[in-house]
């Protein structure tokens, strides 16, 4: 069953309101793999609505299409809040080396130690320097998302002990992505995999160890005095 959407232009990522999006406004009588769809749709907008916060462990890794290379493997600890209209976001990297990715409403901050370097900027723009940027629609609106997509939905498959259902998302418009693959969680009605496609590449990300909790304010705040600061 497929759904057409509008030619905004938009920020491709990550999960939440990337999934809800995509499934408002599907028909009824539609199923996925035996799901009936209004299930689904009530079952993911509630736990989207529920959620004021959540900890996790966040892996992605990008491989080359074209030449089959795979860039190393990224591991950290992933922390999202929303607090009435502001999402923040945070992602302490520990492999291949140590970064730290911190967003609230559009500033994102991306230190690295490594390069004794903290680059300060919008949230746009600190998505061309990081891949982890691709979870970043867990802070985009979800009715701006909803107007970018040809979606379908492609049945059911057990991920790590979890049945998941699978969404593949077509961007319209102006994107740098050709398409996504959504996997959400019965478990608790949250996408838990995505692969990200270009036309050249494609990014795998996987949620693992999610903790639906509370995370206080004072977390998304970080100290980068000691750093070069570059703005951008």
């Amino acid at each position: 069953m497929m759904m057409k959407y509008g030619r905004r232009q938009w920020m491709v990522g990550g999960f939440l309101g990337l999934a809800a999006a995509a499934l408002v406004g599907l028909p009824g009588g539609a199923h996925a793999g035996g799901v009936d769809l209004q299930t689904v749709i009530k079952n993911l907008q509630g736990a989207s609505q529920r959620l004021s916060g959540l900890q996790a462990t966040v892996t992605h890794q990008r491989t080359n299409s074209q030449l089959g290379v795979r860039e190393p493997r990224q591991v950290g600890t992933l922390r999202f809040s929303t607090r009435g209209k502001v999402r923040r976001l945070r992602i302490d990297y520990t492999e291949p080396q140590s970064k730290t990715v911190v967003v609230n409403g559009n500033e994102a901050i991306l230190i690295e130690p490594a390069l004794n370097q903290a680059f300060v900027s919008s949230t746009s723009e600190i998505a061309k320097k990081t891949a982890s940027t691709s979870l970043l629609t867990v802070l985009t609106d979800a009715r701006q998302l909803s107007e970018n997509f040809d979606a379908s939905l492609e049945g059911e498959e057990t991920l790590d002990g979890h049945l998941t259902t699978k969404l593949l998302l077509r961007p319209k418009g102006k994107s740098q992505y050709t398409r996504l693959e959504v996997w959400i969680s019965h478990q608790t009605w949250l996408p838990i995999k995505q692969i990200l496609h270009t036309r050249s590449d494609y990014t795998l990300i996987l949620l693992t160890n999610i903790r639906l909790q509370a995370i206080p304010e004072g977390s998304f705040k970080v100290d980068y005095s000691k750093y070069r600061v570059v703005r951008g």
